[in-house]
């Protein structure tokens, strides 16, 4: 079935649709008069500016226009219809009185299926409704495709679902969104998923960047089962999902999916920060409940850049009254076995050692004294492991069926059951954790210098943050702004400027063995050893290394660094470095404490320097945090102690 199996590669060609097929006509006097007559009806009842129909159009107001997300031209059926609400409706309205002979279908096609009527259910269910047409009066067509499509959801329930970071790929930092329509069955791996994305091609990291920014890709719906979307985010990509059931109207279920299947034939210019993935689909759910406009609300012209974070649009959407039925978690594979290995004493993990030891050997763990249910836990943790490594490629597929076989047959032996318990569900969800934005106002001193730091941060979550609904020991910001006020010279500017930072500090274990990695860049207020006043620098750090978790929610990490800076207010234009850096971050909950150290190594001998810091976070509230920092740095001429503390509100 067409709709079922699009990945709208397809789709793009199909965005020609009906402009592209349809050839022009004229109709006769009754119903060019009957078509006259539903046109003036709608005017006087002003219907194009109805809340719905600007839904249906994804037509949003900016600052000096108002225009259509939708950059498919064929998606209008007025050559203005992207900035013209009223100029597309009566286009429509006559679209669907289109005499059937004047529409050219494709191989492959049922006769109807580029007509007007079958291309937009949604539209045409929303003007039937409000202007009363007369079904009569247009031509009978027969959207074979459509009615499969509806036919095969069997849509009765609507579920958002939100995957987590995933820290392989910068598109998927701040987590990803996604519909699925639940059928009267009730079976959620069976059911359908409607996924909007960007269709990449195989173009360089440098390239993907530049495009992914400035909206160089198409993106596009795609509907598949919701167990291929599991097995790929759960499995796969190892990311936690989390199912949020939506309470909607039979009647707003149909409108969404009617328009699913309109916008299923066009595309739009895919921007990694505004109209992403999210956004759009925020778009899709203002079909079902247009009077809340929530993606408008995603407009920010007062920050000179729009941006989407896909947790934000969760919580609009659950803003939304009584909307919300029910959620649902479900880990992903690593941390199934991630709480399976916490939960095993020293015996077991000893065991499972020697079991995952290649080639995989059974026959210790069998002999041991374990008692029959820790062998289970062996086993069983042994065997998702052994699908882990499968899935992440680590081993090939006859390797992975041999020794499945193996635990398979061991386990079978053994009739009790394991005790390892589920994996909990989180204290918080997501979209119960703080919010993305944040301000703070600090005061503190630098040498002999009192000064005021006033921060705003656009994105997203730092380690000095609440990480309840985030990713443990990850770092993720965007536009990291400090301006700084010195009382001795009274003067503002800018201090620091972090366009992107990232650091992932995921732990290492007998199983999971990541790189811990970091990187950030922008510009910032720096003072050359020996001189007496900062200049302003563009700065480029980065480096990988490692992490171990060696107790409870604390990890030790070490960095191998590269350092970058540059500008006119350096000697020879800049240098660059290289560093050693250590140090522990703990993460007791209310309580955050970071202590790091690093030695530079620059190719200028002058800027060579030790830097230590400390630093700690309390929560007052979920998004309201105390942070004090301190810092040192020792160098060849001088040295730089700064101090400050403040509060912290996230927005």
């Amino acid at each position: 079935m067409r709709f079922v199996s699009f990945l709208f590669i397809s789709g793009l060609c199909l965005c020609g649709s009906f402009a592209a097929m349809a050839q022009p006509f004229s109709l006769p006097d009754q119903q060019e008069k009957y078509l006259s007559e539903l046109q003036n009806r709608a005017e006087k009842l002003k219907l194009y500016k109805d809340d719905r129909w600007r839904a249906l159009l994804h037509y949003h107001k900016r600052l000096f226009s108002a225009e259509s997300t939708i950059d498919t031209e064929s998606f209008f059926l007025d050559k203005n219809g992207k900035y013209d609400l009223k100029a597309e409706m009566n286009a429509t309205l006559r679209a669907f009185f289109t005499p059937k002979e004047k529409i050219k279908s494709r191989t492959g096609e049922s006769p109807d299926y580029r007509h007007p009527l079958c291309l937009y259910p949604a539209r045409y269910a929303f003007l039937k409704k409000n202007l009363n047409i007369d079904e009569t009066a247009l031509p009978k067509v027969d959207c074979k495709e459509y009615n499969e499509t509806l036919k095969k959801l069997d849509a009765k329930k609507l579920t958002l679902i939100y995957t987590s970071a995933y820290m392989g790929n910068p598109a998927s930092l701040l987590g990803h969104t996604l519909l699925r329509v639940d059928s009267k069955e009730d079976l959620p791996l069976l059911a359908h998923a409607v996924n909007y994305g960007a269709i990449t091609g195989n173009d360089n990291a440098l390239a993907f960047m530049i495009k992914g920014i400035w909206g160089g890709y198409p993106g596009v719906f795609s509907l598949t089962p919701y167990y291929d979307t599991v097995n790929t985010y759960n499995n796969m990509e190892n990311r936690d999902i989390w199912e949020y059931r939506l309470n909607l109207t039979q009647e707003q279920l149909n409108s969404l999916v009617a328009h699913v299947w309109e916008a299923g034939h066009a595309s739009a210019d895919y921007y990694f920060f505004s109209e992403n993935c999210s956004y759009i689909l925020l778009e899709m759910l203002d079909v079902a409940l247009p009077n809340a406009d929530m993606a408008q609300q995603f407009y920010r012209p007062y920050f000179f850049m729009d941006y989407v974070i896909p947790v934000d649009t969760i919580r609009t959407v659950l803003k939304q009254n009584n909307v919300l039925d029910v959620a649902v978690y479900r880990p992903s594979r690593q941390t199934k076995l991630k709480n399976a290995y916490s939960h095993l004493n020293d015996s077991e993990k000893e065991q499972l050692r020697k079991v995952l030891h290649a080639p995989r050997n059974t026959q210790s763990v069998m002999a041991s004294d374990l008692s029959p249910s820790q062998k289970a836990n062996v086993l069983e943790t042994a065997y998702e492991f052994l699908q882990y490594e499968y899935l992440a490629r680590h081993i090939g597929i006859d390797e992975m069926r041999a020794d499945t076989i193996k635990l398979l047959k061991a386990r079978s032996s053994i009739p009790e059951k394991s005790t390892i318990p589920p994996v909990p569900t989180p204290a918080k969800r997501p979209d119960q954790g703080h919010n993305s934005a944040a301000t703070g106002i600090f005061v503190g001193r630098r040498n002999d210098e009192n000064f005021i730091d006033y921060n705003i941060r656009l994105a997203y979550h730092a380690l000095m943050d609440n990480s309840e609904g985030y990713l443990p020991f990850t770092e993720i910001t965007y536009m990291d702004t400090d301006l700084r006020w010195y009382e001795r010279t009274n003067d503002l500017r800018l201090q620091q400027l972090k366009l992107v930072n990232i650091r992932s500090l995921a732990p290492r274990n007998e199983l999971f063995k990541p790189l811990s990695f970091q990187f950030k860049t922008g510009v910032e207020r720096y003072q050359y050893p020996g001189k007496e006043k900062e200049g302003t620098v563009f700065f480029a750090d980065g480096g990988i290394g490692t992490s171990f978790e060696f107790l409870p929610n604390t990890v030790f990490f070490t960095f191998a660094n590269l350092h970058l800076k540059s500008g006119g207010y350096l000697p020879h234009n800049g240098f660059v470095g290289a560093g050693a850096q250590a140090g522990i971050f703990s993460d007791l909950g209310k309580v955050r404490i970071l202590a790091q150290s690093e030695y530079v190594y620059a190719s200028d001998k002058t800027a060579r320097e030790l830097n230590c810091e400390a630093e700690i976070g309390y929560s007052l509230t979920t998004n309201l945090s105390v942070i004090a920092k301190w810092s040192y740095k020792d160098r060849t001429v001088d040295d730089i102690r700064e101090t400050k503390i403040g509060l912290q509100y996230q927005f």
